[in-house]
């Protein structure tokens, strides 16, 4: 009934991102996000069939963007810029543009928050999308009956409603570590209500592109994408709250 491969991995990420968490290095966080968006930029670039987009260029905008502290600020810049290029050369296929747009300026949103807010918030961000994911995975399976929404036909009901409450209840005993009970309760079913979008918005693409997965290269989950299509668009919603 369940994937154990995918719980394997599952385990193995959540492993990874608390000794990360843990370290708290800017250099190896710098060089996680840099990876990260190197992965999920190459597979934006074959979902979205964009010939051109670089991602030199993604990682180059990331760079200043982090040294410079405002990274979410300079890739918005930089879209504008590169927006402005393909309107001059009169470009009839602005999906050049599109990677730029996803997954690169919600990594950029992401790196911000543990730019500005620090390791706790970016933690507790993380946490939430694991517990309303997971939650969502089990609970689904074991009790799903309901399609959720034609874009994710997988997603039940009951799984997604079930994801969030867990997401609501670990979400919050985390957040109230560092903030008041109210705040941690609001900010943790804002943040996993935008989870949920996030995930919903990969199974949308990837439908409109025909495929399944964004990558292979994660067991049970997929590509890079997959597995942080969520968190990267929560970030927007962690960002504006805390």
């Amino acid at each position: 009934m369940f994937s154990k491969t995918r719980i394997f991995s599952a385990i193995v990420m959540i492993v990874v991102i608390a000794v990360v968490a843990l370290v708290d290095n800017f250099l190896i966080n710098f060089a996680i996000f840099g990876v990260l968006l190197f992965l999920a930029f190459n597979e934006a670039k074959a979902m979205f069939k964009s010939k051109y987009a670089s991602v030199f260029v993604a990682l180059c905008i990331f760079t200043i963007g982090a040294f410079l502290d405002k990274p979410f600020f300079v890739g918005l810049m930089a879209l504008i810029l590169i927006l402005g290029y393909l309107v001059y050369k009169k470009s009839e296929n602005l999906n050049e543009l599109m990677p730029y747009i996803y997954p690169t300026l919600p990594i950029l949103m992401l790196y911000q928050v543990l730019s500005y807010e620090g390791m706790f918030v970016l933690f507790w961000l993380i946490v939430i999308v694991i517990a309303c994911d997971s939650g969502a995975y089990f609970i689904g399976k074991l009790i799903g009956e309901r399609a959720f929404s034609p874009t994710s036909p997988n997603k039940t009901l009951e799984g997604v409603v079930g994801g969030i409450v867990c997401a609501g209840i670990l979400g919050t005993i985390i957040g109230s570590f560092e903030f008041s009970l109210i705040k941690s309760i609001y900010i943790t079913l804002i943040v996993a209500i935008f989870a949920v979008i996030g995930d919903l918005l990969e199974s949308y693409f990837k439908r409109q592109a025909g495929i399944k997965d964004s990558g292979n290269l994660i067991p049970g989950h997929g590509g890079v994408l997959d597995r942080i299509d969520a968190v990267i668009i929560a970030a927007f919603a962690m960002a504006i709250l805390v």
